[in-house]
């Protein structure tokens, strides 16, 4: 049997260090090779337990199942392999059990004896769910190693500390997006366009490296100290959304709830391309019914779709868009940890680490305009908060 694999990722696939990491840009094949790499270990070492790690369940259907699912296809094993659902493992007919989990509750990766494990996107979990990982790995059957496929956040992030710098028991496999052979060109040529070449964006995301952000607008934002579990609902007093519209680049509506402390929950995002605005109306329209969002805060340069959104029984009106003190407000409530991130919100989350002032010819910063590259979510969150900030409108009923 043959599975094609680029050389990078058979590098990972055939390490036999005691910690792997590969590092790479988006969408360059390395939740594939993680996904592999599990089977392929359930396969070699069918006596012990296994662990695969996303960031998110919600990352973990969407992304990593149906690389399960296919290549279980092309081993052999759909159709014989037990796959419950419900409890999140698969037995394999050779008798080892992958473990299928999310690191957003650090404390369900307690309890399990493992052999192996495989993290996803590890540079999206919080330090402790890494730590709880490693503490896991006893079972004398198998080999004790662990692999992690992510994109690096930037110097400053605990991975670079942990997993940047190689050593005795940590190989470090680099990889880019354009090593991928299955993306197609055009989507190659998008990421040129729209991160642009030289860029600190660009060599993250694309080249997969770790970069020292300067001048960044959120330096508060801290994801151990932020990113909670979503709260209990009934805590909620009021809900609101924020809507920054798009087509080219993503447009975004951003739920936050404000609980009786004052504290703002955000606890759902919508990030798309090319959608039309019927497709947003949908999408707000839901969120009213998961969430209860009583308001919606729209980017006031499409008053044509605030208007769609209002024929569409949503309560919409145009936002308060003055940037510096809505950057303001946002970084006083970051600081004194009045808004709290909840794991639905996965793109505000990357923008809040990248999310910076321009930079003058000179390379000294500008502390009155922010780089308008990555900053779809982060525009829907100052309309969220400015919203919560300003005295509420009289509605008189008849």
């Amino acid at each position: 049997m043959e599975i094609p694999a680029y050389p990078e990722q058979l590098r990972f696939l055939s390490s036999k260090a005691a910690n792997v990491v590969f590092q790479g840009g988006a969408r360059s094949g390395k939740t594939w090779a993680g996904v592999l790499k599990c089977l392929l270990l359930a396969t070699e070492f069918p006596e012990c337990w296994g662990m695969y790690v996303a960031p998110t369940y919600k990352q973990l259907q969407q992304a990593a199942v149906p690389h399960f699912q296919s290549l279980g296809r092309t081993l052999g094993y759909a159709g014989k392999w037990k796959w419950n659902h419900s409890e999140s493992w698969i037995d394999l007919p050779t008798g080892a059990r992958v473990l299928l989990r999310s690191a957003e509750n650090p404390d369900a990766l307690l309890g399990a004896t493992l052999g192996w494990c495989i993290g996803d996107e590890v540079a999206l979990w919080r330090k402790q769910a890494y730590d709880y990982l490693m503490g896991r790995l006893s079972d004398p059957k198998g080999p004790r190693q662990a692999f992690f496929t992510f994109t690096p956040k930037g110097r400053g992030h605990w991975a670079f500390d942990t997993l940047g710098q190689p050593h005795d028991h940590l190989e470090i496999i680099h990889t880019t997006t354009s090593r991928n052979p299955t993306l197609p060109q055009d989507y190659l040529q998008r990421l040129e366009r729209e991160y642009v070449p030289g860029t600190n964006l660009y060599r993250q995301e694309v080249l997969g490296e770790y970069v020292a952000w300067e001048g960044l607008i959120y330096p508060h934002f801290d994801a151990e100290k932020h990113i909670q579990p979503t709260p209990d609902v009934q805590r909620l007093v009021r809900t609101m959304a924020g809507v920054d519209w798009g087509w080219t680049n993503p447009g975004v509506i951003l739920v936050g709830g404000l609980d009786e402390h004052g504290k703002i929950w955000l606890l759902e995002e919508v990030y798309a391309t090319e959608r039309g605005i019927e497709w947003w109306v949908a999408q707000g329209q839901r969120l009213r019914s998961d969430w209860g969002v009583s308001q919606f805060w729209c980017d006031p340069s499409s008053p044509e779709n605030i208007a769609a959104f209002r024929q569409g029984g949503l309560w919409a009106d145009r936002a308060n868009n003055e940037v510096v003190p809505g950057i303001a407000e946002v970084g006083a409530r970051l600081a004194d940890g009045r808004l709290l991130l909840t794991d639905r919100v996965p793109s505000l989350r990357m923008e809040l680490g990248v999310y910076c002032w321009k930079q003058r010819p000179d390379g000294t910063i500008r502390n009155d305009e922010p780089d308008k590259t990555m900053d779809h979510a982060c525009d829907a969150l100052r309309y969220l908060c400015m919203s919560y900030r300003a005295p509420m409108p009289f509605i008189q009923v008849a």
